[in-house]
């Protein structure tokens, strides 16, 4: 008996290799489809190899999952896979496994091109990928997409067509696939049973941000690998599916409501869908929307996690470290995923931060208004952090748990936005640039706001510049992320240059 483990490996770099939004939708596609269905039907072929069936244990389709018709470990188990998922494929073989490696290789080679990968049976590594040559004639006329390999066809998306290598046509194919309904991965199908699969697709990056910004979220769940260290095969297969589940079905509902948001504001009929679920992996997501649905979306989804909970008793608690990063819809999307992973790193570094007994997602923003986007770490060094040791100002909480009244919380924050609506908005910004020029200067700034804008900040429950809770620790403020987060709304529109007023106000 030998079991064969597959990794998918640097999958992130080779979803943005092609920079528009339906080819990234279809290099999803393709991986979803690869592992959820043409490696499981390889596997069962028989001939030159054959499975062993693993009939105890391993957890049934739960009937609160969304996606329970195509999520079943039981049954999986009882054909010989253990994992189909997140980047893994797993199954046991009592015959053949070496020539169903080799058969495996070929296909992710074939159908994957570009895709590290790597295949080890029983723990002893048989393939690695390497990079290979293109079979496509010699170049004379580049893809015009990556400038990589001939170009071979034409695709049309939106507006623009261009000739374009084969390996992108497949995606575009994929994605197209998606848009139909047609498609097999986890994310298209959870997206077939929410509200945008009534809403119109955006066709590119352009068109998800409309008269914004854009959004990149990643989310990932805190200590997963260590509350599945040391389980056996059976047991970290029910570890993950109640995850798996337990994402998706929050996914599902927070999805929804975005959706509704979205609607309800849109001038087009249909209306054009406010996000695009790019990767559903075991425990991790990436959504890429227009900045106006971001940060309820992450409330909203959190919330519905901690919903789905409520009644666990002492089983883990799902809880996610989140990333989110605005900008201009034609800064390099692969650059902005970058900094959306730096920002979730940080989250998650808090969250190891909390009591042991406090269960809480946490959630770590930045918005640019450049061409650019820089290292977020060195930029807050610089910027947020004033004064002497013994007076030290702190100019934003980030990362914050994202669910708890109060502005230390980014739920709290946006129901104090809320408060906000018609607050003049120069004064706002006026007071958040003279936070870093001093304690006195942010103070007086303060005390000569206009009525309208001090009343507007007393519904916003903030009556003060800086509070501490001892001499020995530094002034804080909530003012850069409330701002912040009420100028999200209005980046990218007509007189919004400013809108979220330089350095200060955490704008990078």
């Amino acid at each position: 008996m030998n079991k064969v483990y597959i990794e998918l490996q640097r999958v992130q770099t080779w979803l943005f290799s092609v920079p528009r939004l339906r080819a990234m939708v279809g290099a999803n596609t393709l991986l979803g489809e690869i592992l959820r269905m043409d490696l499981p039907q390889l596997a069962c072929q028989a001939g030159r190899w054959s499975l062993v069936s693993i009939n105890a244990g391993y957890p049934a389709a739960n009937p609160d999952d969304p996606l329970r018709d195509h999520d079943d470990p039981s049954e999986d188990a009882k054909k010989g896979i253990l994992s189909r998922d997140g980047g893994h494929f797993e199954a046991v073989f009592s015959a053949g496994a070496e020539a169903f490696a080799d058969e495996a290789s070929a296909l992710l080679h074939r159908k994957l091109p570009g895709l590290p990968f790597r295949i080890s049976i029983d723990d002893e590594e048989r393939t690695r990928s390497s990079p290979r040559i293109s079979t496509e004639l010699p170049v004379f006329a580049p893809c015009e997409w990556t400038g990589r390999g001939l170009a071979s066809c034409p695709v049309k998306q939106g507006n623009e067509r261009a000739d374009v290598s084969l390996e992108v046509r497949h995606r575009h194919e994929a994605a197209q696939r998606a848009e139909e309904g047609k498609a097999s991965d986890l994310a298209s199908l959870l997206i077939s049973r929410t509200k945008l699969a009534n809403l119109q697709r955006p066709p590119d990056l352009d068109e998800l941000a409309g008269d914004g910004y854009l959004a990149v979220i990643h989310a990932d769940g805190n200590g997963v690998g260590t509350a599945a260290a040391g389980a056996n095969g059976a047991e970290r297969a029910a570890f993950f599916h109640g995850n798996r589940v337990l994402l998706r079905r929050a996914l599902q509902s927070s999805i929804d409501r975005a959706c509704d948001i979205a609607e309800a504001s849109s001038q087009s009929r249909p209306p054009i869908a406010p996000l695009v679920l790019l990767m559903l992996g075991g425990d991790d997501v990436l959504v890429l929307s227009r900045a106006t649905v971001a940060l309820p979306l992450v409330a909203g989804l959190c919330s519905e996690l901690e919903r789905f909970q409520s009644n666990r008793g002492n089983l883990f608690h799902l809880t996610l470290g989140i990333g989110i990063v605005f900008a201009k819809p034609t800064v390099p999307i692969h650059r902005l995923h970058e900094v959306a992973e730096q920002l979730a790193a940080s989250s998650k570094r808090r969250f190891r931060g909390l009591a042991d007994n406090e269960h809480a997602s946490v959630a770590d923003w930045a918005v640019y208004t450049t061409a650019w986007v820089d290292d977020p770490a060195e930029f807050r060094r610089r910027q947020w952090v004033r004064g002497s040791a013994e007076n030290k100002r702190v100019l934003s909480r980030r990362p914050l748990r994202v669910l708890g009244d109060g502005l230390a919380t980014l739920e709290g924050l946006l129901n104090a936005k809320e408060r906000l609506a018609d607050a003049p908005r120069s004064p706002l910004r006026y007071l958040v640039d003279q936070l870093h020029r001093g304690k006195t200067l942010s103070e007086l700034a303060f005390a000569e706001l206009s009525e309208k804008a001090r009343n507007a900040l007393n519904k916003a429950k903030v009556s003060e510049v800086w509070t501490r809770e001892s001499a020995t620790e530094p002034y804080l403020t909530p003012l850069v992320d409330l701002i912040e987060v009420f100028e999200i709304d209005k980046l990218g529109r007509a007189g919004s240059a400013r809108a979220t007023g330089g350095t200060a106000s955490g704008s990078q």
